[in-house]
């Protein structure tokens, strides 16, 4: 090999090896200021962007001192995305949101629209649309994201924890906001978002110092990208019943003949719901059917005798149905929003009927005959055949 081709090769290996020392936009962890959960509310002038940073600091050595575990740091601006930047003049890190656990808005910024608040987060390369989202009800999201009154002493971990735990009892609702964005795009369905919820914290014992606790209870409706309203935790069941995301909580009924009251734990649960046009009428059919135990009976029944059981069973169906009814007609009456996707059925069975359907399609829901029907199955009794009570 000549001179010249051994130097042109010796330099094309000192360009690639010096490719390869690192990342060119590489930031330090000591350099960031980490995230975990975002509030936003409305000021005069546009709005207030407030940021939990987790503090990384430990106990000092000698142990007489604990360092907070989070730090907050407040922005204002036009937009979300200013506020972001100009936390920095306030703060002496570079906010960091990747992380973030959770996007929290107030409820009279919710009332004017979330649409352009959440643009940000789509665009952004380090906000996660799979982050959760949530509405503060009653008070300032800064006030609501500062709560942490579980084992968890961070707000945003204590705030995921008590989101997460739907699952259990079917009242709330876990949104994310790319839930958010996929409903409010699209037609046939609008937006259903979690709400937070201050409250104050029993006092057991003496002494204890007045504290607050945050409540999921409930959920947020809204028309389009606009709040119009809460469903109470036992709406918000009737809600998760139609649209089949109830999987575990218990129904309380009446024991029928008896003054006592029956609790059975939904062990499954599904919905059907059908649409059917003819003219101008629209009928929507939704029917529920569960599976359940007997948790708890207050009365003396025979519980082995099938007869009961049936009874108890058509008890129960009956305290699903009106929970549902009781959501279906809320929803229609005074919030004249699909929250629950008929407009969906509606365009896959009747495609050129919901073409000129589709612009005015929450006034017709409003208008629309729906039919309920719930079906219970109580598979187990628990571990007793008796009652306690004589």
């Amino acid at each position: 090999m000549s001179l010249r081709k051994r130097m042109l090769a010796s330099i094309v290996i000192l360009v690639l090896a010096l490719s390869l020392t690192g990342c060119w936009n590489r930031r330090e962890l000591n350099t960031l200021g980490i995230v975990g959960l975002v509030g936003v509310d409305a000021n005069n002038d546009g709005i207030t962007t407030t940021f939990e940073i987790i503090n990384p600091k430990k106990t000092s050595k000698d142990g007489s001192e604990q360092a907070k575990p989070v730090k907050y740091v407040q922005a204002n601006g036009r937009t979300v995305a200013e506020t972001f930047r100009d936390a920095s003049l306030r703060f002496d890190r570079k906010i960091f949101v990747a992380h973030a656990k959770g996007f929290l808005f107030s409820e009279e910024l919710a009332r004017n629209g979330l649409a352009a608040h959440l643009d940000m987060i789509l665009r952004d390369h380090e906000a996660r649309i799979a982050m959760h989202l949530a509405i503060v009800k009653g008070t300032s999201a800064a006030d609501g994201m500062t709560i942490a009154s579980g084992i968890n002493i961070i707000p945003s971990n204590y705030f995921e924890d008590i989101v997460r735990q739907d699952k259990t009892h079917a009242k709330s609702v876990d949104s994310k906001v790319i839930d958010f964005l996929k409903t409010y795009s699209g037609k046939g369905i609008n937006p259903v978002v979690t709400v937070l919820q201050k409250a104050k914290k029993a006092k057991i014992g003496t002494g204890q110092s007045e504290e607050y606790e945050l409540s999921p209870e409930g959920s947020a409706v809204f028309l389009r990208d606009r709040l119009v309203g809460f469903l109470n935790g036992e709406e918000t069941r009737g809600y998760n019943w139609v649209i089949g995301k109830v999987r575990s909580g218990i129904v309380i009924s009446p024991t029928p003949n008896t003054n006592g009251t029956s609790s059975v734990e939904i062990l499954t649960a599904k919905s059907k719901n059908e649409v059917e046009i003819s003219g101008n009428d629209i009928k929507i059919k939704v029917k529920i059917t569960m599976t359940g135990m007997l948790d708890e009976e207050t009365t003396k029944v025979e519980i082995t005798d099938r007869a009961v059981i049936a009874m108890l069973e058509q008890a129960t169906s009956q305290s699903i149905k009106q929970e549902v009814e009781h959501t279906l007609q809320k929803v229609q009456t005074e919030y004249k929003s699909d929250i629950f996707g008929f407009g969906q059925l509606v365009h896959r069975k009747y495609p050129q009927e919901w073409k000129n359907m589709q612009d005015n399609w929450d006034d017709l829901f409003a208008q629309a005959t729906i039919e309920v029907e719930t079906q219970t199955k109580i598979t187990k009794t628990g571990k007793s055949e008796n009652p306690v009570q004589d």
